[in-house]
């Protein structure tokens, strides 16, 4: 026990200065249209940002995947407040919104730039080598727990009767999203006998193409197929080319994504198959020269527009048709709400995570910000979340990741889902007695959960930092001694996230980075 009249630990406020993106290179293209706590709805996949967006922020790439949250007309669906999902922010460009429960896209004070990323990682192999899959390596090897027990498989081998789809991820083909119960949201894109073509896109891997249907939304809120594969083009054209013909391919003249949209407003289906056509032929030949490989291995991060585009994709195809269930809780301490992925991106910058490293997320909710670690940085990432949905939710979304990070040829660390409570696992004890980082949104804990985690850090090893949305130094940002409080091992620093960072506010909200010091 602590003496209440001692200081429990050292906390000095940090303030960050606005940053003002750079010109992405290529030149800009007209934008078209993932933790805990709560609000908003959005699009399921948009492809033109609102003109009061473009006023107010300047021009940034966003992931497609999903768009501004916007409140819908039916029953929203990402959290609105502490417990609900559906109100939201503005962003700088919606894009493959998801329905009517969609996740807040962030915008921040610091727009994202083209080939905005984390420091490089030189001890990271980027690119999947597919020689090595046969030598015992995996590539975001799924582990899922119920209870803190893991009934997935053990590191590097396949769990007793579960399958090569189960270990390689479960990829949802865009054109499963305009068919069934969603099929009634949605018109032929173009007139003909065959209403409903389809479309193939081949991503930078010699997997299969994604498919897609030929269809546009009847409301604007729901997922778009044609948004999503122009802006996965993007993307490919950004990251995965060189230079030079990165450029050409960019203009917005010529480029496919230029000719595609023309085609898609001029009525002409030949023209837009036509130009796919021509696109998938030439990363084809770009795979089978090396131009592709030489290229990713030339990287050593994965750019953030990248990571949210592929990190929405999977939301959009998970989460959203389910997402409105998340608003129904049972108390202020299971509220669900989410971290958006440039909030998340600070904070992987500032602590510094690296794929060495071990990140734990006590609270995971449908486990974005698992799967942003994993994708990112390549860590061994982690994550507990005792609502059953939202556990449940979480384990499909990283197999769907993961089967999307073979489709664009990228090795991630390993993910894994634990269903329980973080008060009451030995798989995490043991976890977080090696972690690196770990991430904790307490905004809504009470003062006796919050000192149930302050015992449990006692675990943690010196340098370990925790990132958490209430201070854990006895209550020192509001004035007030908690003499249960062990913080004194914690010297702590606060920041400010900076606004459309979380999906229950707007408006910037106050974090802490406490570091293991004694």
């Amino acid at each position: 026990m602590f003496e209440p009249s001692k200081p429990k630990i050292k906390t000095r406020t940090v303030t960050i200065l606005k940053k003002v993106a750079p010109t992405p290179v290529p030149a800009p293209r007209t934008p078209a249209t993932n933790g805990r706590s709560g609000a908003p709805a959005a699009n399921r996949y948009q492809l033109t940002t609102s003109s009061s967006a473009q006023r107010q922020r300047p021009v940034a790439r966003e992931s497609p995947a999903v768009s501004n949250i916007r409140k819908r007309k039916v029953t929203p669906s990402t959290p609105p407040q502490w417990a609900s999902s559906d109100e939201s922010s503005d962003d700088e460009s919606g894009r493959l919104a998801v329905g009517a429960n969609k996740r807040l896209k962030s915008s921040s004070t610091e727009p994202t730039s083209n080939n905005r990323q984390l420091e490089p990682d030189t001890t990271r192999r980027i690119r999947i080598r597919r020689d090595s899959e046969t030598n015992g390596h995996t590539n975001g090897h799924i582990k899922g727990h119920t209870n803190g027990h893991t009934n997935g498989a053990s590191a590097g081998r396949p769990a007793k009767g579960e399958s090569d789809r189960s270990r390689r991820g479960s990829l949802t083909h865009g054109s499963l999203m305009t068919r069934g119960e969603f099929g009634k949201n949605y018109r032929p894109a173009w007139p003909g006998p065959n209403k409903h073509p389809n479309l193939e896109l081949q991503y930078p891997s010699p997997l299969p193409p994604e498919s897609f249907e030929a269809k546009v939304p009847t409301d604007s809120s729901e997922y778009n197929p044609l948004g999503d594969i122009q802006f996965t083009i993007e993307e490919i054209i950004s990251h995965y080319l060189p230079p030079d013909l990165s450029i050409e391919l960019s203009s917005d003249v010529t480029g496919p994504v230029r000719k595609l949209k023309r085609a898609a407003a001029s009525g002409q289906f030949v023209d837009y198959q036509l130009e796919l056509v021509r696109f998938n032929k030439m990363v084809k030949s770009k795979l089978a020269d090396g131009t592709i490989a030489a290229k990713m291995d030339s990287m050593h991060a994965i750019p953030l527009s990248l990571v949210k585009h592929m990190t929405q994709q999977t939301y959009a195809r998970i989460v959203s048709p389910q997402s409105h269930k998340l608003r129904k809780v049972k108390g202020k301490e299971t509220t669900y709400g989410e971290l958006l992925p440039i909030f998340v991106h600070r904070i992987f910058s500032q602590t510094a995570l690296k794929s060495h490293h071990v990140f734990v997320d006590l609270g995971s909710g449908v486990g974005n910000v698992v799967l942003q670690s994993a994708l990112q940085t390549g860590a061994e990432s982690w994550g507990i979340e005792v609502m059953d949905l939202a556990a449940s939710l979480a384990t499909k979304q990283a197999h769907e990741l993961r089967a999307r990070a073979r489709l664009w040829n990228l090795s991630i660390g390993d993910m894994h889902l634990l269903h329980g409570s973080f008060l009451d696992s030995p798989t995490i004890d043991a976890v977080l007695a090696r972690a690196d980082v770990v991430l904790v949104n307490n905004k809504v804990f009470g003062e006796a959960l919050n000192n149930a985690l302050l015992q449990k850090f006692l675990d943690l090893k010196i340098g370990a930092k925790v990132v958490s949305l209430e201070s854990f130094g006895g209550g020192v940002s509001k004035g007030v001694r908690n003499e249960q409080s062990i913080a004194g091992l914690f010297d702590e620093e606060r920041f400010e996230s900076g606004t459309d960072c979380v999906s229950w506010a707007g408006e910037s909200v106050e974090y802490f980075i406490a570091t293991k010091a004694r």
